[in-house]
């Protein structure tokens, strides 16, 4: 069984989150270290395990359109919101459900983001990437 996402919008909280996604996302020509993800897909997922591993599931309260869901990697990204979907509702019918997995992984990133952005930019002395690095050394 495969999800597909293709066409569904996904969303992060528009004045809260989006702000951190535009500050961790690398945008050509700028320094890599301060810009650990390459994508805001990637900061997305990141954000929506981290949600999950701290228990941290937040509804949007207002919605912006970061990107499509075709984007992720169906062999990677997929299985893991899949993942995140049952084990917030632990029902397997929501797997039947792409728009179901995707409004989950939403909340999920969004209480996810918050630990990101202090663990990556509010910790003194290193760049935003080597605090990720630090980080998944961690855990």
């Amino acid at each position: 069984m495969t999800l597909d996402l293709l066409g569904i919008s996904v969303y992060v909280e528009k004045n809260k989150a989006h702000p951190i996604y535009e500050k961790l996302v690398s945008r050509s020509g700028k320094k890599a270290d301060d810009f650990p993800f390459s994508t805001m897909k990637d900061l997305f997922v990141v954000a929506a395990c981290m949600g999950a591993k701290h228990k941290l599931y937040e509804e949007l309260d207002s919605r912006r359109d970061i990107f499509s869901g075709e984007l992720f990697n169906p062999k990677i990204d997929v299985p893991v919101l899949a993942a995140l979907a049952f084990h917030r509702t632990k029902d397997l019918e929501v797997l039947s459900d792409p728009k179901q997995v995707i409004e989950i992984a939403q909340c999920w990133a969004n209480g996810g983001i918050h630990i990101l952005i202090d663990e990556l930019l509010a910790n003194p002395g290193l760049s935003p990437l080597y605090n990720f690095v630090e980080l998944i050394q961690e855990h």
